[in-house]
């Protein structure tokens, strides 16, 4: 009985601390409407495959793996593609953003999925580069080359330099 006590407080504890991280990244890939039943599924997944859990490392990254799959399954049912992203903000984007927010939005709805989310894991996340690579499905190598490409052809398209003050990073 103690230990079933331990595990809950520990499911619970996980759900408290990374609950947030999980519905923000569902909000973003889940199809419409769906974000609350992404994260619901990606904790009850993660409660299911508890003694793999041990193994992978930090349960954040673990956490997002499965919420990464849950939208796929999500879109395929719903028969979406997870490439649909404006070409630009609807309406001008966020209250108080100027054109360079438009224009980065722009900018990375034009990159590959793959990079596209290789950035929103590594910055977006806060993922370091070998979870963004366990989460993506990828060695440490290939997800540092998927960020630093992206982050090349975000700088080609924005039309920055390497070395200019603004830069991405």
């Amino acid at each position: 009985m103690g230990e079933k006590n331990g595990r809950e407080g520990e499911a619970e504890r996980l759900v408290d601390e990374h609950y947030a991280d999980v519905l923000r990244y569902c909000r973003r890939h889940a199809p419409a409407g769906l974000a609350e039943d992404a994260a619901q599924e990606t904790f009850l997944r993660f409660v299911r495959a508890r003694s793999r859990y041990r193994e992978r490392g930090r349960a954040r990254a673990y956490l997002v793996t499965i919420a990464r799959n849950v939208c796929a399954d999500m879109a395929r049912d719903r028969a979406s593609s997870w490439a649909e992203l404006p070409e630009a903000l609807p309406g001008g984007g966020d209250p108080g953003e100027g054109d360079d927010g438009r224009d980065l939005a722009s900018a990375l709805a034009r990159l590959p999925r793959s990079q596209r989310e290789a950035l929103e894991l590594r910055y977006g996340e806060g993922l370091a580069v070998g979870e963004v690579g366990v989460v993506l499905g990828m060695s440490r190598f290939a997800a540092s080359r998927a960020i630093s490409s992206a982050l090349e052809a975000l700088r080609a398209d924005l039309g920055v330099s390497k070395g200019e003050r603004g830069d991405v990073r």
